[in-house]
């Protein structure tokens, strides 16, 4: 594939916060509409069912334990289909998976005007994360995730050390003859854009959930229209310029 035609990573890098912001925005709708349960953090709702088992609260825990199971059938179904479509040789593999996503996201909407059960809807949204969180999993050579924070924080905090060492080393003992040259050069500096990259993915999800919160006080269930619309534009990106082309390295080929 011309590599013109690929997504680059500055363009990578928006939608993957995009997809963060639609994370949160979910995440935070779910949780204030259906018995307070995350939906795309599956940590929370592990430790929570851990938590209630050993109360004996085995509703709670029922409640807690679902959403583990559609979210892990949505990862399934995305490392599959993107998979499958790279041995087919098809570049826009992930508007496959995030049409999939948009369709149970619309089916939540349609649910939710006519009172659908909460254990589907909970289905519906948790497969939907599953789903996003195979898709954009590398922006300059760096794995991230859009729907949980845990591994973008961390990340952001290697990226930290690692960029106070390069700089460190780069003025050592000649602070005020390198300093602009280092500065200059640090917006390209490998450690930078990934601590940049992290804290936006941090600062997305976090505008995501906050925005959710307060639509869904608003106008409710229809709030998650907007997460839809975005879902559809990421489609159209995927289809015009694949984000991960099939002659591109996976995610997992360095592991």
């Amino acid at each position: 594939m011309d590599p013109r035609r690929r997504l680059q990573n500055f363009s990578k890098a928006v939608l993957a916060n995009l997809l963060s912001w639609c994370a949160g925005f979910v995440d935070a709708v779910g949780w204030l509409f259906v018995y307070h349960v995350y939906i795309s953090h599956m940590t929370g709702n592990t430790a929570s069912f851990g938590i209630s088992a050993a109360q004996g609260n085995w509703t709670e825990a029922a409640h807690h334990a679902w959403p583990i199971l559609p979210f892990v059938a949505g990862t399934i179904f995305t490392a599959f289909s993107t998979a499958a479509a790279r041995r087919r040789n098809l570049h826009s593999s992930f508007s496959i998976a995030l049409t999939v996503e948009l369709a149970l996201v619309l089916v939540f909407l349609f649910e939710g005007s006519r009172g659908g059960s909460d254990r589907l809807r909970i289905a519906l949204l948790a497969a939907a994360m599953g789903i996003q969180t195979v898709t954009v999993t590398r922006v300059a050579g760096l794995r991230i995730y859009t729907t949980y924070l845990t591994g973008s924080l961390s990340k952001f905090a290697e990226a930290v050390v690692e960029y106070g060492f390069w700089f460190r080393d780069r003025t050592r003992g000649r602070l005020r003859q390198r300093l602009g040259k280092v500065l200059r050069v640090t917006p390209r500096q490998t450690y930078m854009q990934h601590a940049l990259l992290t804290a936006s993915l941090w600062a997305t999800f976090f505008a995501g959930a906050f925005s959710g919160a307060k639509l869904r006080g608003s106008i409710g269930y229809k709030s998650l229209a907007l997460p839809a619309v975005i879902l559809a534009f990421a489609i159209v990106v995927d289809i015009v310029r694949p984000v991960a082309a099939a002659d591109e390295p996976r995610a997992w080929d360095d592991l």
